[in-house]
């Protein structure tokens, strides 16, 4: 019998010393970048139909206009007026609250993200590229930062969704991601889907460290060549909001055209949905908060 308690004792110290892993400081999700061929005709798109106003602009490597969600969340719109890639999405990138621990902490976990960098728009910042090529930056706001700055300011009144919710990602190997996203990074499965009943899985939500609950959506393509279009669909942001009708007639009023492919409908995961495809060809999804239909 003591020793049947002592094995116990011996697993239940082992799996509370897997669970105590520190976790990272990941606060959400800072932005998405999407490039664009104009950023005065993508500004005007953004503004027009979800009420997101102009915050501020940075040059990188290319100008880059950040268009704001709310205090900690941005959409950023990457120039590229010569003409834009198949694949839009120039990166993803999570909110943190100390990005040197953040950096030791990777290393630690076999990563290898770049060394520590003050970037044009005043945040320190650190670069991954996952297993797909998707660059993640890992930014802290600082006090001087263009984020800080305009805490307060750009709230317009017009936004359809106040809450950048989740980012799509093609993923074509399920297992190398999940080595960097769910062990490294220490994100967390909350739901994973097929396009058909019966069907192979499609989609998978790994959810951030931290307390807000946003996520990254892996879209498994496995060995598919993508289009042009196909990469616009599933390269996307999603926006949440409480009342998908009244999101939907907000920007109906703001002057988005009404047509069928427009409009609400319930997505696989039992949600309503509306997506729109900007001028480029990149999809926002727009979610209910709320399932569709209650089991």
């Amino acid at each position: 019998m003591k020793r049947v308690l002592l094995l116990i004792l011996i697993l239940s110290c082992l799996s509370m010393g897997k669970k105590a892993e520190k976790a990272l400081p990941i606060l959400g999700i800072a932005h998405v970048g999407f490039q664009v061929s104009s950023l005065e005709q993508s500004r005007a798109f953004y503004t027009a139909f979800y009420g997101f106003e102009f915050a501020f602009a940075a040059y990188e490597d290319r100008e880059a206009w950040y268009l704001k969600i709310n205090d900690d969340q941005f959409v950023k719109l990457v120039s590229k007026p010569e003409g834009t890639d198949d694949n839009r999405l120039v990166e993803v990138a999570f909110q943190v609250s100390d990005i040197e621990t953040t950096v030791v902490m990777l290393r630690e976990r076999g990563l290898d993200p770049t060394p520590v960098k003050k970037r044009p728009d005043g945040t320190l910042a650190s670069v991954l590229v996952d297993p797909n090529g998707h660059n993640l930056i890992f930014v802290e706001y600082t006090s001087d930062s263009k984020q800080t700055l305009a805490r307060g300011k750009h709230l317009g009144s017009r936004r359809v969704s106040d809450r950048l919710l989740h980012v799509g990602i093609t993923i074509t190997d399920e297992d190398a991601a999940n080595k960097l996203y769910r062990d490294a990074l220490g994100f967390q499965e909350i739901w994973r889907g097929s396009r058909e009943e019966g069907g192979p899985d499609a989609w998978v939500n790994m959810q951030l460290p931290g307390d807000r609950g946003d996520y990254v959506e892996y879209i498994l393509i496995n060995d598919m060549k993508l289009n042009r279009r196909q990469m616009g669909t599933m390269h996307h942001m999603c926006l949440l909001t409480d009342d998908i009708q009244k999101a939907h007639r907000d920007m109906l009023f703001n002057a988005l055209p009404d047509l069928e492919r427009y409009g609400p409908l319930i997505a696989r995961n039992n949600r309503w949905v509306c997506n729109v495809h900007d001028l480029d060809g990149t999809r926002c999804e727009l979610m209910e908060s709320k399932p569709a239909v209650t089991k």
